[in-house]
């Protein structure tokens, strides 16, 4: 805009403006309804005292308490089963009858906890059996429980096959050397039961 026509537009505005003066002041001069503030009097404030303040001791923190674990005694080892003496005639023993000791206790540990005296009366029984040594070695090695098994659980079993599976005798070694671990099985719990299942299927007893 030109300084002609801001001229003019002042020009045409200036009729319309109060003729007293359009922007009063503020405030006049003096203004009295405000009082003055008096001058603040002097503020006391209490003094503390110049003694010293002894700080109050607290009681010491109590230790938690560590719950004791009663203590439990191992269990005392177990003694060796038999002496190193008896453990070597055990294993001059079986050696004298041609069975590896090692091998033998490698697939049934027990034998090392059987004694030496109930070793000798299961061979005993079975050579009473007329088993020959050759037969011996080849059932012991085969199944080596049977040498933990006493000799006084080896009849029953012997019974068992010739009274009630009706095994002639002339083919009981026959039996015995075809399935050696009959003899380390229990008759009441395995081999009756095991025969009257057969016997129910209609499978001869006879082997």
């Amino acid at each position: 805009m030109s300084l002609i026509s801001l001229s003019h537009a002042m020009q045409d505005t200036l009729p319309f403006l109060p003729k007293n003066n359009p922007f009063p002041p503020l405030l006049p001069p003096h203004h009295h309804d405000f009082p003055l503030l008096s001058r603040p009097k002097n503020l006391h404030f209490p003094t503390f005292s110049s003694r010293t303040i002894t700080p109050t001791s607290l009681p010491p923190k109590p230790h938690p308490k560590i719950p004791q674990i009663p203590s439990t005694s191992p269990p005392p080892p177990m003694p060796p089963p038999n002496s190193h003496s008896d453990f070597q005639e055990k294993m001059l023993y079986l050696e004298s009858i041609g069975l590896d000791f090692f091998s033998l206790i490698q697939h049934h540990p027990p034998i090392i906890f059987a004694s030496l005296h109930d070793l000798k009366s299961t061979v005993d029984f079975l050579a009473s059996m007329s088993f020959t040594t050759l037969e011996l070695r080849r059932i012991l090695s085969m199944c080596p429980h049977i040498l933990t098994v006493k000799s006084t659980s080896l009849l029953p079993i012997f019974t068992f096959l010739l009274r009630e599976a009706h095994v002639n005798g002339s083919d009981l070694k026959k039996v015995i050397n075809r399935r050696p671990r009959l003899l380390a099985c229990n008759v009441e719990t395995q081999l009756r039961p095991t025969l009257y299942f057969l016997q129910s299927i209609g499978i001869s007893e006879k082997t």
